[in-house]
């Protein structure tokens, strides 16, 4: 059988003809949208983009307008690492044609700037900016930015005394969107030379391989983004020439933390309006926004989202993945933290009963900054689970969540009011003002005893979330009648409510079929 070559998310493979998308992407996501760019496709117009090969992987550089890049395609020889430290790394040295000043200038991460050594440009260096830092590089008055890292920045920590740069090349542009086939049916076949893009990387804003690197300056904005992208899939439900957006989870707060410019590969989430948690990914560059904050970058797969459109779905590995322990099994949360390189402090020992409510520290970056993790819990015998009834009740299940924490965590909470006579039993979660509770899977006839229910706007106890043990042909789990009472899902451990205290906070958990 003829072998073809093609090129997976960057990486040129030999497959026999006739191999399908299925057996080259095993676990893809079903119904994530695949990108396919077959041979001829892709247009030889040059861009200000320079592929350099190191020993280390390759990175990409965006050349600054109006520079031209100080290293000749054809002169990597003397392109060393000749110094590095947490903030940078030089390449050289070579000679260059600047006047260097004696001056400090503040660099973001993945800046590059030519400088020098003992302000002499005939020892001059490529300066890859690790971190954002304040530094005095030997560098030109304006600073000497001549271009930033757009692909590979991940690639900028490995470096180490001895690795080299072996190759520069240029960058051709993009095919256009019409060149491009977007797929879902995995039983295409692929062509020799094909292009196939599956999978978008994203990697979190101060992320670090070495974790003690790892800034935290945007760790809460960054943990919404790690919880909507949970289950590896970017819904996209808005497209535009500049970006892509996923809303899948609706209206969310989300801190701004980090106001930058949206430049092509960054994933921001909007802080603000009715948008408000939204996370978008760009495909070319436009100007900051204060109603956006930067939580990542892709930093593989870009193609994937150019090329996207509205109702898509696209595979998204995320560095690094969610780490929430709340809701687990005290023994299965030690177990995650130990098998992600952690530390673990329980306030219990009896790892088979307990369920963790908390951790601290709260955000994914901030735990693995710190290299350990706090774990409180609580019975199994406190937890409430419950069902929930999306389909039929789908607004009041929103709320329900978003009140209780659910939306966000795995185990919510809500205070416990009152005992009505060991037949019903009623909590007031805090809505906020405002809140519209619609009539909405109202019952019309007698719920059953495990019904869990919401008050709507129709009763001037609206917010009441009740759930009965005896029967009642008149009124609903809430105690109101039935057309003031929406059936938002099943109480699964009704033997536990007896056991609960009145004025007492109650914790429960959803389980989903």
């Amino acid at each position: 059988m003829t072998d073809i070559r093609i090129i997976v998310n960057g990486e040129t493979r030999t497959v026999p003809a006739g191999t399908t998308l299925s057996a080259l992407l095993p676990g893809h996501p079903a119904g994530a949208t695949v990108v396919l760019l077959k041979l001829g496709s892709v247009s030889k117009e040059k861009t200000s983009h320079l592929r350099l090969k190191t020993t280390a992987g390759d990175i990409v550089v965006e050349v600054a307008k109006g520079v031209s890049f100080p290293i000749a395609e054809d002169s990597v020889e003397s392109l060393r690492v000749h110094f590095e430290d947490k903030n940078a790394a030089a390449f050289g040295p070579f000679a260059a044609d600047f006047v260097p000043a004696v001056e400090e200038h503040r660099y973001a991460r993945g800046d590059v700037c030519l400088g020098c050594g003992g302000y002499d440009a005939k020892t001059a260096y490529l300066m890859f900016c690790r971190t954002e830092h304040k530094a005095d590089h030997g560098a030109a008055k304006d600073g000497g930015v001549i271009g930033r890292v757009i692909f590979g920045l991940g690639i900028m920590n490995r470096w180490k005394n001895g690795d080299r740069i072996t190759k520069i090349e240029q960058v051709f542009s993009s095919v256009d969107a019409s060149d491009a086939e977007a797929v879902t049916d995995l039983s295409h076949e692929v062509e020799d030379g094909m292009q196939i893009f599956s999978t978008l990387t994203i990697t979190a804003e101060g992320y670090r391989e070495n974790h003690e690197e790892i800034s935290t300056h945007a760790a809460e904005s960054v943990d919404h983004m790690l919880f909507r992208l949970r289950d590896r899939t970017f819904d996209i439900d808005r497209s535009a020439s500049t970006y892509i957006r996923d809303h899948a989870e609706g209206k969310l707060y989300v801190p701004q933390e980090l106001q930058k410019p949206r430049r092509e590969g960054v994933v921001t989430a909007r802080t603000a309006g009715k948008g408000s948690g939204a996370i978008y990914i760009y495909t070319s560059d436009v100007q900051s926004n204060k109603a956006h904050t930067r939580v990542g970058n892709v930093t593989n797969g870009i193609e994937l989202a150019k090329f996207a459109e509205p109702k898509q779905k696209l595979a998204v590995n995320v560095v690094p993945p969610l780490l929430d322990l709340r809701g687990m099994l005290l023994k299965d949360a030690v177990a995650e933290a130990k098998a992600r390189g952690l530390k673990v402090m329980a306030d219990n020992r009896d790892v088979e009963g307990r369920i963790v409510i908390d951790q601290k520290p709260s955000y994914t970056l901030e735990v693995l900054k710190e290299g350990k993790v706090s774990l409180y819990t609580v019975s199994l015998d406190d937890i409430i689970d419950i069902r929930l009834d999306y389909e039929n009740a789908p607004r009041s299940v929103d709320l329900y969540r978003r009140v209780t924490g659910l939306k966000r965590y795995p185990v919510g909470t809500m205070p416990f009011l009152f005992n009505v006579d060991d037949e019903m039993y009623l909590f007031k979660p805090e809505f906020a003002k405002g809140v519209n509770i619609i009539p909405e899977n109202c019952p019309t006839e007698a719920p059953a005893t495990d019904a869990l229910a919401l008050s709507n706007d129709s009763r001037p106890a609206k917010g009441m979330v009740g759930v009965r043990v005896v029967k009642n042909d008149e009124f609903g789990p809430t105690g109101e009648p039935f057309g003031g009472t929406n059936i938002i899902g099943t109480v699964l451990d009704m033997d536990k409510l007896e056991k609960m205290k009145e004025g007492n906070i109650v914790y429960i958990r959803e389980v989903k079929e």
